[in-house]
């Protein structure tokens, strides 16, 4: 119960509506136990009048009091119930609302790091357990707590009226809750196991639809399907191994209740016999004993379901507790200008890699300079513009801008001075201009067609219906890779960065988007200090200075000229291997 605990300290005012809703239950669970009172009143009283020992007036003053009272106690549940009701439905949706904008923000400043290790899916069905938690908090707060109060104040009444059976309920009521919580802690770690599946399969139904593309032109339908079977299958047997348990306590747990509801009646009826009770405390005993076995049940359900939440619970917590590991130093200061960029002896190796990405690597850019990174793939080209975006930290040596560490400097000050177009557009599921506005958002309309112009996206955009409200669809599914290129240029031309970063911007395009789309960087770096991954040599023999890379080691700098007079260099053969395969010209 800890993580349940934990979450619901996480709301925003529950204690003051915690106090409300008990106060609410509390009087519901007296009014419970209060009316079969007044049924043995009534009881009683008719009989007495039977057997003449009340008078037909008295017996009629009676029963309109006690009839009043039932219309009173009866009206009090209206508006107990009112309270509660309204108490648990705002206790619901703060909530729903608290947790999923905890979930969302935390989610937004975790590192880099945590997504490439995680499964999407696995996120999205810890993230959809908030539906579950606080449904559970809402059916504890609307009714179960009344009924778990009205147990107590129904053993009080039975242990002062009828002892013996009282005794009976007192050890029958936590039997149920021992033995369901038994319950729990054996299907435990089941459900955990359960509860990873789920989230196993929710990351294949994410991946194939995020890379149907692709799925479909390998012919891949029958592989993702089986890959899900197998999943589905390994649930399927926990889950049977699971409800098994379960329903085998239920059925040991129900023939419990009905011995001891059996020998309450037995009890009960035969001391009737002997005159201790009267029929209106028969019928007190009885709707009593039937009121607690009926009250136990949605409670020993509930305590079953605590299994469930409270794994989806600690789901939840794991993932709130996750923190970045890469944050702003106390004291970091905002950036406003790049005079220089420095990698001095920077080491790196991802997480769980056997070899290093990047060993002992050193250079230094001035502003207003281009910088071409050249090498052939896992060299680790990427992996360098991620540390100096501050996506990762260096395992040693220094990032420097303008002489000091970036770790001086906010990650967002950064980051807003630059542009950045990498060969994977990524575009959200939004409408063409908010895609293009997303790296300005005060930006007005015609500042966003300005950049489009400049980046030749907007004579494709005016030919759509709706132009720059038209929607692109997933990942931009609806666009082409030039035009999803062109959408990304001009959203780094409305920034109007310091500093440009190109990774592979124009790889996998045909001639004439590339024309438009180098044409677009070459406006976007222009005066500006740049680093390209290219591979084309005629974007990079305009770079001031080439950093020839492999196995995460520089192996060669200087500029094109003096790198393909250099025969023997790794540069050199590149460039003449695509000489060789594409012409003169591709070069």
């Amino acid at each position: 119960m800890k993580n349940i605990w934990h979450v619901i300290t996480l709301i925003p005012e529950y204690r003051g509506r915690l106090v409300v809703i008990i106060a609410a239950s509390s009087m519901l669970g007296i009014v419970g136990t209060a009316i079969p009172y007044l049924f043995k009143g009534i009881v009683d009283t008719v009989i007495r009048l039977s057997a003449h020992k009340l008078t037909f007036a008295q017996a009629q003053s009676t029963l309109a009091i006690l009839i009043l009272t039932f219309g009173g106690l009866r009206i009090a549940t209206i508006i107990f119930n009112y309270f509660l009701e309204g108490q648990s439905d705002a206790l619901w949706l703060n909530t729903v609302s608290s947790l999923r904008q905890r979930v969302f923000d935390n989610m937004a400043t975790l590192s880099l790091d945590y997504y490439e290790r995680t499964r999407v899916g696995d996120v999205m069905d810890r993230y959809g357990a908030i539906t579950s938690i606080t449904m559970w908090l809402f059916q504890l707060s609307e009714g179960t707590l009344a009924s778990i109060l009205q147990l107590f104040f129904g053993i009080c009444v039975l242990l002062v009226k009828a002892p013996t059976i009282g005794l009976i309920m007192l050890v029958l009521i936590p039997y149920n809750l021992v033995s369901s919580f038994r319950t729990v802690t054996k299907t435990k770690p089941l459900r955990r196991r359960w509860h990873q599946v789920m989230g196993k399969m929710a990351g294949l139904l994410s991946e194939m639809i995020s890379q149907i593309a692709t799925v479909r032109s390998f012919a891949g339908e029958r592989v993702v399907k089986r890959q899900f079977e197998k999943a589905q299958s390994e649930w399927w047997d926990i889950r049977t191994v699971e409800m098994g348990t379960e329903l085998r306590d239920g059925a040991r747990l129900n023939l419990v209740n009905t011995i001891g509801v059996i020998a309450s009646i037995a009890i009960v009826s035969l001391e009737a016999l002997e005159g201790k009770y009267t029929a209106g405390d028969i019928l007190l005993v009885l709707t009593l004993t039937q009121n607690l076995i009926s009250a136990i049940q949605p409670i020993t359900r509930l305590v079953n379901n605590t299994g469930d939440i409270e794994t989806s619970a600690e789901r939840l917590v794991d993932l709130l507790k996750m923190v970045p590991s890469v944050i702003d130093t106390p004291g970091a200061m905002t950036l406003s200008k790049i005079e220089s960029i420095e990698f001095r002896k920077v080491s790196f190796s991802y997480p769980g890699a056997e070899l290093p990405s990047l060993e002992a690597i050193s250079f230094r850019l001035a502003a207003g300079e281009m910088l071409a990174l050249v090498g052939p793939s896992g060299s680790g080209k990427s992996t360098l513009i991620k540390l100096l975006m501050r996506l990762y930290d260096p395992d040693q040596g220094q990032i420097l801008v303008n002489d000091t560490d970036i770790k001086g400097y906010t990650q967002d000050s950064l980051r807003s001075l630059m542009g950045i177009v990498l060969q994977d557009v990524a575009l959200f599921n939004d409408t063409i201009g908010e895609n293009i506005a997303f790296a300005k958002p005060e930006a007005s309309p015609e500042d966003v067609e300005a950049a489009a112009r400049s980046a030749h996206a907007d004579a494709f955009i005016r030919n759509f219906p709706d132009q720059y409200k038209t929607r692109v669809g997933e990942r931009g599914i609806k666009l082409s890779g030039g035009e999803k290129q062109r959408v990304a240029i001009a959203r780094a031309l409305l920034r109007s960065p310091q500093l440009v970063i190109l990774d592979e911007a124009t790889s996998a395009l045909d001639s004439e988007s590339e024309r438009f789309v180098q044409d677009g960087l070459e406006r976007l770096m222009r005066n500006r200090t740049a680093i390209v991954i290219a591979h084309r040599f005629s974007t990079i023999a305009k770079a001031d200075k080439i950093l020839v890379m492999q196995k995460g080691r520089i192996i060669e700098t200087g500029d094109h000229g003096t790198l393909v007079g250099n025969r023997e260099g790794l540069y050199a053969r590149l460039y003449n291997l695509q000489v060789e395969l594409q012409g003169p010209s591709a070069a």
